[in-house]
């Protein structure tokens, strides 16, 4: 199979991209860590996740949760923090399923009770990211 090799004007675009939403994919794996998105996965067997199941596996829901749990992990996937597969059910409608990465278990808790999920909650956390609240002296 050949492999496509991008131009460098899609790899300009790509790295302008990258940068100008440079702050929303910490944002939304730290969603991710509040809804214990990546808890969930990991410690639930079966390897695959649609945004049903993640959804119905959260203490409070809404009619929108599946949908918005979607757009999360679609988004995490394309950054690969999450893969994702696309499963054709017996009507032919598609269906996404997220599971774990090397990556997205470094938010989950180790035995001894850390994780990187704490950092990233920190340096995301309102107080730093709304440095404009900040008044002079």
């Amino acid at each position: 199979m050949d492999s496509y090799k991008m131009s460098e004007e899609e790899q300009d675009l790509l790295r302008v991209n990258q940068i100008t939403v440079g702050i929303l994919l910490p944002m939304v794996i730290k969603t991710a860590i509040e809804l214990d998105l990546f808890e969930i996965m990991a410690k639930t067997p079966g390897g695959n996740f649609s945004s049903f199941d993640l959804a119905s596996s959260l203490p409070r829901q809404t009619q929108e949760t599946p949908v918005l749990i979607e757009r999360i992990l679609r988004f995490l996937a394309s950054h690969s923090v999450v893969t994702s597969t696309v499963v054709k059910d017996e009507h032919g409608d598609s269906k996404n399923f997220y599971g774990m990465t090397a990556l997205s278990y470094n938010y989950v808790r180790r035995q001894d009770g850390t994780s990187h999920a704490s950092s990233l909650l920190f340096i995301n956390d309102k107080v730093l990211v709304n440095v404009q609240d900040l008044q002079p002296l």
